[in-house]
């Protein structure tokens, strides 16, 4: 069986014409692929730009954190103080109330001795 040159240039036809529809195909992807490679070079630096925000956001608490941590330590020094100082003031007051409490015993005493004594 021979193939007459007509029925090849008829095949020849076809695949030029189903390769030529074939390149549009994979033109018209490679076009969509080079706008999602466009649309993602965006986003990646949108990403970026918040990226280096949040990295200075970061410092910033970190710097917020480190005063709160130093402002921390001055309310404990200052509570310790406090409750050191009123350990001592109630000593103090109990003191003087057992003092005073002594002197008054003391100054009955007396008076009763020396009414006793008449």
């Amino acid at each position: 069986m021979t193939i007459s040159t007509e029925e090849r240039l008829e095949r020849v036809e076809r695949l030029v014409e189903a390769n030529s529809q074939a390149i549009a195909r994979l033109t018209q992807q490679q076009e969509e692929v080079l706008r999602r490679i466009d649309r993602l070079s965006g986003d990646s630096e949108k990403l970026s730009e918040r990226i280096e925000k949040l990295s200075g956001d970061v410092e910033k608490l970190s710097g917020d954190v480190e005063k709160l941590s130093g402002d921390v330590e001055k309310l404990t020094f200052k509570f310790d103080t406090s409750q050191t100082i009123g350990e001592r003031l109630e000593r103090l007051a109990t003191s003087l109330i057992a003092g005073a409490t002594i002197s008054i015993i003391a100054g009955v005493i007396l008076v009763l001795l020396r009414e006793g004594s008449r």
